[in-house]
This record gives structure tokens, C-alpha cells and sequence, in this order.
């Protein structure tokens, strides 16, 4: 991870998100700064407050907990070293750039399917919102 951004705006705080991002952020160690920007809604592109890593919205509208921003960070630092070399084949493609019947990885140009895992993980922290608006 390179960047965190925290968009928020006088009526959507977002303090516990931003605290718990800080908590997560020093439980794994990780020394990245958060730049905190205030937003409207429509500036941002999203439901305030949020959270965006390396320029993608990664949490939108709710305040999820530390350990649950401790695995989306783990996630996505995963994926950025799985992306940043390839170590099957070692030509640094990741599995992604890889052109037709690539001899040392195999994957021949297919994605890791990142953007299911996030879709899945916001469907998650969704369901997860409602259920707990429903039982406050």
C-alpha cells in the first residue's frame, strides 16, 4: 500500500472509521499516512465516510471494525506483492500480462479476480450494517 485517503464531511465524520483505520494501520505495523479530506458526497463519488486505498474506494458508508480493516489491509498488501512479480514464471507479470501460453506461470493473461474479492468484502460490510441497524 502506497496511499490511504479518508474522505469525509461535517455531516459524516467517519471519527470511528478513521480511528479504527489508525488502530489497524499499527496493529500490522504498517507505516502509512492517512490523508484526511473533507468532501461533499458528490466529490468524493461515493456514500461518505470513506476509505480509499491506492486511489480505489475500498470502504463507503459504513465504520467497519479494526479487525476488519486490519484484514482488508493484510488483503490488499497481499495482492500488491502477488502483483508486483510473478513467482512462478519470475518475469515480473504477476500472472496478469502474461501473453498466450506463458511457459512459466501458466496463467495465460488471466486476472487473480481482485475485483471479486472486493465486490464479495463490500457486500460483506454491507449485510454486516444492516444487520446491526436492524438489531440496534
Amino acid at each position: 500500500m502506497t496511499s490511504i485517503q479518508f474522505f469525509y464531511s461535517r455531516d459524516f465524520p467517519g471519527n470511528a472509521l478513521l480511528s479504527n483505520a489508525r488502530q489497524a494501520l499499527e496493529h500490522l505495523g504498517m507505516d502509512v499516512e492517512i490523508q484526511e479530506t473533507e468532501a461533499a458526497p458528490e466529490q468524493a463519488g461515493c456514500t461518505l465516510p470513506a476509505l480509499a486505498i491506492d486511489g480505489e474506494i475500498a470502504v463507503s458508508g459504513v465504520e467497519p471494525s479494526v479487525r476488519e480493516l486490519e484484514l482488508l489491509f493484510e488483503d490488499r498488501e497481499r495482492m500488491q506483492e502477488e502483483d508486483s512479480s510473478c513467482g512462478a514464471c519470475g518475469t515480473g507479470c504477476g500472472g496478469m500480462h502474461c501473453g498466450e501460453g506463458c511457459s512459466g506461470c501458466g496463467k495465460n493473461g488471466e486476472s487473480s479476480g481482485m475485483a471479486g474479492r472486493i465486490i464479495g468484502f463490500v457486500i460483506l460490510l454491507i449485510i454486516l450494517f444492516t444487520a446491526a441497524k436492524i438489531l440496534s
